[in-house]
């Protein structure tokens, strides 16, 4: 069997053959397409930040003013929205089941020892007991 250390290429540059023994094809090289189109122009841009008028940046690309002012459009018309009455009742009964009322302090908290905890928390008092008895005297 074949190990293939350097699937890239062996320290010299060269390629291995692969397990079955026949050689490997070079491996493909990324590289880089530019896409056309994709980003607002320079007007649109300004347009959107109300530097320009809107007929300046139709002029300049008119496919993405149309797009932004739907978006624009829908955005307002969603800010206008509100929730139905019978749904925000539901949405507000509902609060106070899933949030506690008050938060519990950690004091305040039952207690739960098992059996072997609680035989080891008693030896290590009586060894700290004893220590201390020891150092007094």
């Amino acid at each position: 069997m074949v190990d293939n250390l350097y699937p890239e290429g062996g320290p010299d540059g060269s390629l291995r053959p692969d397990a079955a023994g026949q050689a490997r094809n070079a491996p493909m090289s990324d590289r880089e397409v530019p896409l056309g189109g994709g980003h607002p122009t320079l007007l649109v841009q300004q347009w959107l930040d109300g530097e320009v008028s809107e007929s300046t940046a139709r002029r300049a690309d008119a496919h993405d003013v149309d797009l932004w002012q739907r978006i624009n459009e829908e955005t307002e018309r969603r800010r206008r929205m509100t929730t139905p009455a019978p749904l925000f009742d539901r949405i507000m009964a509902a609060i106070p089941e899933a949030a506690p009322i008050e938060p519990v302090s950690w004091w305040k908290r039952p207690l739960a020892l098992s059996a072997p905890v609680a035989m080891a928390a008693a030896a290590a008092i009586l060894v700290l007991g004893v220590a201390l008895g020891s150092l007094l005297r």
